[in-house]
């Protein structure tokens, strides 16, 4: 009788078989981890865009709805409440909408050291119309919170208003619109910059702040 024909796999075939599948699962093991680098990835750049949103907001908000009043120190000397530096700024306002206790208050927006590390900070702290230096110590805050945390970079400018400079005589000493980095006047400025840079990320799009009032009272 014939003998009948084998219909079983070689093993070169199988060989074949094999390393194809080793392909295969190679390239979907791949293709699975560069797609969870990229979700991982997404998320952080949401993240990062959500946290810009919300601090700048904050900022721009708050900053803008500053109250143009002064203090009186026991001389009668009217002391500006709006004080700005490179890296910190102070100034009166009322506390955010979402807090029920109203009034104005006076904020300072700052560096501070953190370990190795330096966060953006706002103390609140209590407003009075009337100072003695004299006589008073410094009021403690009654409340610090944290508005960045790991800041790479933090600076502060302030642009004087076109009715501020309009009787200045003008000078290269003395031009015309230019940013301050201090701001120590009975007036406040049109604008108030703020660049901003977290660390280990590239530095934020400049924040531009237009206070609502111009002029101490």
């Amino acid at each position: 009788m014939p003998r009948r024909a084998s219909h079983g796999f070689t093993l070169l075939e199988v060989l074949i078989a094999t390393t194809l599948l080793g392909i295969m699962m190679l390239l979907l093991t791949g293709s699975l981890r560069i797609g969870a680098e990229s979700w991982d990835a997404g998320e952080e750049r949401m993240a990062r865009a959500s946290r810009l949103y919300v601090v700048e907001n904050f900022l721009r908000t708050h900053i803008g709805s500053l109250m143009p009043v002064g203090n009186i120190v026991r001389n009668g000397r009217v002391e500006p409440a709006f004080r700005g530096g490179r890296d910190f700024l102070a100034y009166v306002a009322p506390l955010p909408e979402q807090v029920k206790i109203g009034g104005l208050y006076r904020f300072e927006l700052y560096l501070a050291k953190n370990g190795d590390r330096q966060d953006l900070r706002m103390a609140i702290l209590p407003y009075s119309t009337s100072i003695d230096k004299m006589s008073k110590p410094k009021a403690e805050p009654i409340d610090d919170l944290a508005v960045l945390e790991n800041v790479g970079d933090f600076r502060l400018s302030y642009l004087p208003h076109p009715a501020q400079t309009a009787n200045m005589t003008l000078s290269p000493q003395n031009p015309p619109l230019q940013w301050a980095d201090e701001w120590q006047t009975n007036q406040i400025p049109a604008l108030i910059r703020i660049d901003l840079r977290p660390a280990d990320e590239e530095p934020w799009p400049s924040l531009f702040v237009a206070p609502r009032t111009l002029t101490l009272r």
